[in-house]
């Protein structure tokens, strides 16, 4: 699995039933039951504001002392152990029981405090807005500490920004999005944090997680990349959360002790285990199945869809409908190199949609367990969420448009125009499923003039990030570095209406110096630009979620991507384990582990 992050404004992403004894919880249909609005409905009447607050989850006491350890299975491994660069979710499920931000955001789609005692809005005085700026308070723990023992203060709030927005540091996958906006932070009070910034949409979701002052202050911001929570040497790092990592062994597994200090921003809370061990099944999900009945873990993770029918028999399986799509994502920029045209590059991205049949993945390929989407990467549970046309399939109507731009088949069936010739690569990871599905593409394509080369790696090549070791300039279906024509993985459908504007937007294509964001399409248009900073620059649910019904209309005429399919996620579940709850965000399954516990 990979979902591209943007800190908690993300977090929509991630209906849950049960096999055998499996633990059920909450679909995001249940909570949140916002009707999608038609396609027509850009001048409907003002929404009511969206409920961003009140979850309803509630842990089961634990009974008796903590056990000893926890042990967590995930066949892909992570290449990063600081959130800020991560590009894989692999790298967040890692860093999720150690690094916490001011928020979290719970199994119900509701942001809940975290490192902050409460989640600050408009409605109840904590965010004042003045003219074209706005004043958030953000309240800390009092007595808050840090895994060595430091106080948890405004200044780490102070810190986080600074380093953010240092020229010195490069590969940021969320970019400075929001950090360049502020302009201030004053320290009412130690735990009191005031921070005045330009009006930001995605305020909620920024400092996710927050880094302590004391440690930032030890490492030169050039050298962050490397010598920052370095995977060689985690144990050197300060952490908030439950755990804190003291061990990465590559390819095996990351150990993890509780955090003594943890109590102190969590009102007393103890995990219920002493340690936490990630195993590792490196590209081997199969191998990772078999081994739950061999005893070898306590729940898995980044099962999906593909492994559904694998899980049959299986003693305690949870699986939910996530806001995860699964996408065919085309990068412009190369596009734009085979083609000479933006007007080639857009006809050749809509003929692609038309000869693919989608069906025949989802029917064929993954034994119809998730069905088909149309051309909105949007979920239907987002309260601004707007129905595009759907996809279609029709391999003439294909053929017609590339004829009609003058792209001519040439002895060998592949089209060809001044020179060029329709060939491109198409990349993916190394999950069976995704590598029939290129191979599906190829036939598919080919009787409409064009040639697929299908290229899958492994997912520390695909989704390395821009400093990444092993990471080139020029390695091959790196997405970051933008070396592939075309790549299929998952992205992850937002909570936050700004999730997707780093991704969609000019200023997050990586290329140039300092390397930072997520638009590995490389898609640029003013148009999108405009419609993404009417959402960036308010808080005005109103014209918010007007702004998101143009960012739609944009993204489904522009095909940065093509949506293929919702995910099913799917965790293996150890029957005697306690509060294991699915969560439709980033955080996944493990936004409560500090809440597990094992029972008789």
């Amino acid at each position: 699995m990979h979902k591209r992050i943007l800190g908690l404004s993300m977090a929509a992403m991630l209906i849950a039933s049960a096999c055998g004894s499996a633990t059920t919880s909450p679909s995001p249909a249940a909570a949140t039951p916002t009707a999608a609005p038609p396609a027509t409905a850009t001048a409907a009447p003002t929404p009511a504001a969206p409920e961003l607050t009140g979850s309803k989850y509630v842990a089961e006491p634990a009974v008796g002392s903590p056990a000893d350890t926890l042990v967590v299975a995930e066949w892909q491994v992570p290449g990063n152990f600081n959130y800020y660069y991560a590009q894989a979710n692999t790298d967040i499920e890692a860093q999720a029981p150690s690094m916490l931000g001011l928020l979290d955001t719970s199994f119900d789609l509701k942001y809940v405090p975290d490192l902050a005692t409460a989640v600050p809005l408009v409605s109840n005085g904590g965010v004042v807005i003045n003219g074209a700026n706005m004043d958030v308070t953000w309240k800390l723990h009092d007595g808050g500490k840090w895994s060595d023992g430091q106080p948890i203060t405004c200044d780490d709030l102070t810190a986080t920004w600074k380093w953010n927005v240092d020229p010195d540091n490069t590969g940021l996958a969320g970019g400075v999005i929001g950090w360049e906006d502020i302009t201030g932070i004053t320290a009412t009070t130690p735990t009191e944090c005031v921070v005045h910034s330009k009006i930001f949409e995605g305020y909620l979701g920024l400092f996710a997680p927050l880094f302590p002052a004391h440690y930032l202050a030890t490492i030169p911001v050039k050298d962050s990349a490397t010598k920052l929570y370095p995977l060689t040497n985690l144990a050197s790092g300060v952490y908030s959360g439950p755990f804190i990592p003291t061990k990465f062994a590559a390819g095996s597994q990351t150990t993890y002790d509780v955090n003594p200090f943890y109590g102190t921003v969590s009102g007393g809370k103890t995990p219920g285990f002493k340690h936490l061990i990630f195993k590792y099944y490196p590209d081997n999900s199969d191998g990772m199945i078999a081994g739950f009945a061999q005893g070898e873990y306590d729940v898995a993770m980044n099962l999906n869809h593909s492994d559904i029918p694998k899980l049959k028999g299986i003693d305690r399986v949870l699986t939910e409908d996530t806001f995860t799509y699964e996408q065919l994502s085309f990068n412009n920029k190369r596009l734009l190199e085979k083609t000479g045209s933006i007007e080639d590059v857009l006809a050749v991205k809509t003929a692609v949609g038309l000869a693919l049949d989608k069906k025949q993945i989802t029917g064929q390929i993954l034994g119809g367990t998730v069905e088909p989407i149309g051309t909105n990467n949007i979920s239907t549970f987002a309260w601004f969420y707007k129905q595009e046309p759907d996809s279609k399939y029709d391999p003439e109507a294909a053929k017609a448009l590339l004829d009609k731009a003058g792209w001519v088949p040439g002895a060998d069936g592949v089209r060809e125009k001044g020179g060029k010739k329709l060939i491109f690569d198409f990349c993916t990871t190394l999950r069976p499923y995704r590598i029939d599905s290129l191979t599906a593409y190829a036939a598919q394509l080919a009787p409409i003039g064009i040639k697929v080369n299908p290229m899958p790696v492994g997912a520390d090549i695909l989704f390395g990030t821009w400093n990444g070791a092993g990471i080139q300039a020029d390695t091959p279906c790196n997405l970051i570095h933008g070396n592939f024509d075309a790549a299929q993985y998952a992205f992850v459908s937002p909570l936050d209406p700004l999730g997707g504007y780093n991704v969609y937007t000019c200023q997050g294509i990586p290329d140039a110096a300092p390397h930072n964001g997520q638009n590995s399409n490389r898609l640029c248009d003013p148009e999108l630009d405009a419609a993404w900073n009417k959402v960036k620059n308010s808080v005005d649910f109103s014209v918010v979620r007007d702004a998101m019904y143009t960012v739609q209309d944009i993204y489904s005429k522009l095909a940065p991507e093509y949506p293929l399919f919702y995910w099913k996620n799917a965790y293996l579940v150890n029957p005697k384990l306690h509060n294991v709850v699915g969560n439709p965000t980033v955080s996944t399954v493990l936004w409560n582990v500090e809440d597990w516990w094992l029972g008789q």
